[in-house]
């Protein structure tokens, strides 16, 4: 009994600390979307960065597309 509570109590621990692990990850994620924004809002050529910051967000939905295409083909195979 005291070896399965034990497990048990490892393995919360373990989770939590892996949530925590990917929620700072996310964190520092945003923020540097947020400096790119302020980068771009204080640059000279304030066209020229929203262009690129344009390209960027393509790609990035680009990169969802694909994730969740390929998320997709992966169940109809199992299936």
């Amino acid at each position: 009994m005291k070896k399965a509570i034990f497990v048990a109590l490892v393995s919360a621990l373990i989770l939590s600390g892996v949530a925590l692990a990917t929620q700072v990850e996310d964190q520092k994620k945003g923020s540097s979307m947020r400096g790119m924004i302020q980068e771009m809002m204080k640059g000279e050529n304030s066209m020229e960065g929203m262009m690129e910051m344009m390209g960027q967000m393509t790609k990035m939905m680009d990169q969802c597309t694909a994730m969740m295409g390929s998320g997709e083909s992966e169940t109809q195979k199992t299936q």
